[in-house]
């Protein structure tokens, strides 16, 4: 027999993914940074991917196994921009596991918190750490391995990829804060904090 709030929890991190990758979608198409260059058997593009507000929140209501399943499942459009349409198997797999690793991490610091924006902020950014390191492991030693990528060439982009990452984490950092200070999210979300 299921447990109500187990399937009220289910039931949450599915909205959650499915507004991340409703996210990720509306903002790769409406934000392009770097067109697809071809690099050999893959493609790189860059733009802006603000799935994790999705993350965030899912992460700041359910603690770091919502959070870190959100992620997962809400990194699937990004692993296919990204990734799988690039020729870049590698990347498809590794974004939502990259996006796990930053809901999980976030939903251990939400935990931690008491209250307060700039906390809130700051848990956003630090949250991305192991994402990044996962980032720069995947484009500096096994992008170059895999596809023959030029090993300057790989760290160039994952600095590039972390730097605009970190832009992304600052704004939806921002975003979060307010609408989770604000009194309708307090009263909506009550029945989901843990």
């Amino acid at each position: 027999m299921v447990n109500v709030s187990t399937s009220k929890w289910i039931s949450f991190v599915a909205v959650m993914a499915a507004l991340g990758n409703a996210l990720s979608f509306v903002s790769i198409q409406l934000s392009p940074l770097v067109p697809s260059i071809p690099l050999g058997p893959v493609s790189v593009s860059l733009a802006l991917d603000f799935s994790h507000l999705a993350t965030f929140i899912a992460a700041f209501l359910g603690g770091p196994i919502v959070g870190g399943l959100a992620g997962l499942i809400g990194g699937f459009v990004a692993a296919f921009e990204f990734g799988f349409s690039q020729g870049n198997w590698i990347s498809g797999i590794g974004i939502p596991i990259g996006k796990a690793m930053t809901g999980v991490a976030a939903g251990l610091l939400f935990k931690s918190l008491r209250s307060g924006r700039l906390k809130i902020l700051a848990a956003t950014a630090i949250s991305y750490i192991p994402e990044a390191i996962f980032t720069a492991i995947i484009f500096v030693y096994l992008l170059p391995v895999f596809y023959g990528l030029p090993q300057v060439v790989a760290m160039v982009l994952a600095i590039q990829v972390v730097v605009k990452a970190y832009i992304e984490m600052l704004i939806m950092g921002t975003i979060l804060a307010y609408i989770t200070g604000s009194k309708g999210f307090q009263t909506f979300t009550r029945s989901f904090r843990m």
